[in-house]
């Protein structure tokens, strides 16, 4: 039999599932809304359920399984595959997922968050490829990251390496959902200029109304994504003046606004907040793998036992 992979993105609101050839090509993928109500037991369930369709099929198509890589949507132990908890379910509070996953199907698993999983996607399948220090910023409802540095995945003492959204930007600012104050994540994530384009211009708004209000020229939505914008290349300069990447990553349903009112302005701005010497030869580009990003880096994950240099 050949040898492959499964991969298992668990977000707040979907999950998907992903058999892989040991080349990173997806043989079959699975979507599904995920349950919040049937909390972590629920959700567990869901994986399992994903992940015995999938080996089925794998036996199917000839493949043998050698490992299952988890990208998971909340802070979680790497060495230990523990999950520290969930921001969007209930239930997932020191959870372990690896253990649980190894003794139901006896193959070995490795479990990361969903940012530095989405920083590998990018890295060996995406954006990111043929570079070897590079910085990932997944902006969707909130604010996610990750770091290569020398060809290598940072994780930092707990895994914590790349919350770039928790960066503190401005200090009396907003009130961020991780209880600090002024966080990247209050000031710029898709929630952030939702909320503050509904409160500026007095009507419910979510991030893409902002941003299609201000294409068609509205003051006051330009002024929030100015504000977002400026938020933004304050961070990503003060993360790229500490490792000097070669390239920035911008990902999630942020990154897919128009060039010219996000990425455009970005890098105009960047060289403000940057070294002359980091500034140079620095690219800000748009991830390429977009909603696929997720699984994608959860078969990265599950391919760095077989692949050289593997990014620990």
């Amino acid at each position: 039999m050949s040898k492959g992979v499964l991969g298992v993105d668990v977000g707040g609101t979907k999950m998907t599932a992903a058999l892989a050839t040991m080349g990173g090509q997806v043989v079959r993928l699975r979507r599904q809304q995920t349950q919040r109500e049937e909390g972590a037991q629920g959700g567990f369930a869901a994986i399992c359920a994903m992940v015995g369709e999938l080996l089925k099929e794998a036996a199917q198509e000839g493949l043998r399984v050698m490992r299952i890589g988890i990208g998971f949507g909340g802070p979680v132990d790497f060495e230990r595959g523990v999950v520290y908890l969930s921001h969007h379910v209930a239930g997932w509070e020191n959870f372990p997922l690896r253990t649980e996953l190894e003794r139901r199907f006896g193959i070995p698993t490795v479990v990361d968050n969903d940012a530095n999983a989405g920083t590998l996607g990018e890295w060996r399948f995406g954006a990111g490829r043929g570079v070897n220090d590079l910085l990932y910023v997944n902006i969707g409802t909130g604010i996610g990251g990750g770091i290569i540095s020398g060809g290598r995945l940072v994780r930092g003492w707990r895994n914590l390496a790349g919350e770039i959204g928790h960066m503190t930007v401005k200090p009396d600012g907003p009130l961020c959902p991780c209880g600090r104050k002024g966080c990247l994540e209050a000031l710029a994530s898709g929630s952030a200029i939702g909320r503050e384009g509904t409160e500026r211009i007095g009507q419910p708004l979510t991030s893409e109304e902002v941003f299609m209000l201000a294409e068609r020229g509205n003051p006051i939505a330009q002024r929030v994504i100015d504000e977002a914008v400026d938020a933004l290349a304050f961070a990503i300069g003060a993360a790229a003046n500490l490792f000097n990447p070669k390239r920035v990553i911008l990902g999630g349903g942020v990154a897919e606004a128009p060039e010219a009112l996000l990425l455009q302005p970005l890098r105009e701005r960047l060289p403000r907040y940057l070294l002359p010497q980091v500034a140079e030869g620095l690219e800000v580009i748009r991830a390429q793998l977009g909603y696929d990003a997720g699984i994608m880096g959860a078969i990265a994950l599950a391919l760095l036992e077989f692949q050289s240099p593997a990014p620990m």
